[in-house]
């Protein structure tokens, strides 16, 4: 596959990116958070973030930069 910006080939790469929490999953944390116990049990787990990753396929163009989801 060529890039569209220079004609040179396009190499695949794969990256590693972190998940994002659900608009959902924020919001059943704030309503926790007004429940005295389990409110700071999901701070602390908001607070700490996530492990979880997903891989992604990226074409890049080492010429000019040039970067596609696949």
């Amino acid at each position: 596959m060529t890039c569209p910006k220079c004609g040179a080939e396009l190499e695949a790469r794969i990256l590693e990116e972190p998940k994002r929490r659900g608009l959902l999953t924020i919001l059943i944390y704030i309503i926790l958070l007004f429940i005295p116990i389990i409110g700071w049990i999901a701070l602390f787990k908001l607070l700490a973030g996530s492990n979880k990753t997903k891989n992604q396929t990226y074409l890049f163009c080492p010429k000019c930069g040039y970067k596609k989801k696949r």
